[in-house]
């Protein structure tokens, strides 16, 4: 299993500025299998994301 925080982390850590695509989630909701297309699970692999990097940057404010 991949710590999502540390890679966030990492990117971060180096000013990273490019696009991030979530991919390898699950069908959720009825939707049909096509690998890494799913509307609403790569909704929620964004936000995951997006929250990850709110966190990071929220706990270096802190310190």
């Amino acid at each position: 299993s991949i710590d999502m925080y540390e890679v966030m982390k990492a990117f971060h850590d180096i000013d990273f500025t490019g696009p991030i695509r979530p991919d390898h989630g699950r069908m959720i909701w009825g939707e049909k299998g096509r690998p890494g297309y799913g509307l609403y699970d790569r909704a929620l692999g964004a936000v995951y994301l997006t929250g990850l990097w709110d966190a990071i940057e929220r706990r270096r404010g802190e310190k």
